[in-house]
């Protein structure tokens, strides 16, 4: 039988999964990794760090797939969001700083997710009402 928070844990770490995995691999080939490499510049990072970035994305994303897996991805997922944060917020690019929101704030989810207690269900019932 299938419970909300182990759905709710699941469609959460799915999401992480398509937006890493995405944006990841987005950043390692194609044309939108010349853009990448241009923004990271741009921000100051050095040639290629983008990569790394990337990797790091794609691996994270897998990861929160994988059950015993999940926390240590969510938390490198959770550490790139701090970071990308930090950098739109430097260079002033505020509406940026809503998608490392949303995304870090998810992973902080899947993180902590394994403390939720497992609700049980009651055997004895009212009586007399």
């Amino acid at each position: 039988m299938f419970s909300f928070r182990r759905i709710a844990v699941w469609a959460g770490a799915i999401v992480l999964a398509v937006a890493f995995v995405l944006v990841g691999v987005s950043k390692l080939e194609g044309d939108s990794a010349m853009r990448w490499t241009e923004r990271f510049g741009h921000w100051g990072y050095p040639a290629n760090a983008q990569y790394v970035v990337g990797v790091f994305e794609i691996l994270g994303g897998v990861g929160v797939l994988i059950p015993r897996w999940r926390r240590a991805a969510s938390l490198t997922l959770g550490a790139l969001m701090v970071g990308a944060l930090c950098t739109h917020v430097v260079n002033g690019e505020f509406p940026r700083v809503i998608p490392p929101l949303v995304l870090g704030g998810l992973a902080f989810l899947m993180y902590c997710s394994h403390r939720w207690p497992a609700r049980e269900q009651t055997t004895h019932h009212r009586r007399g009402v």
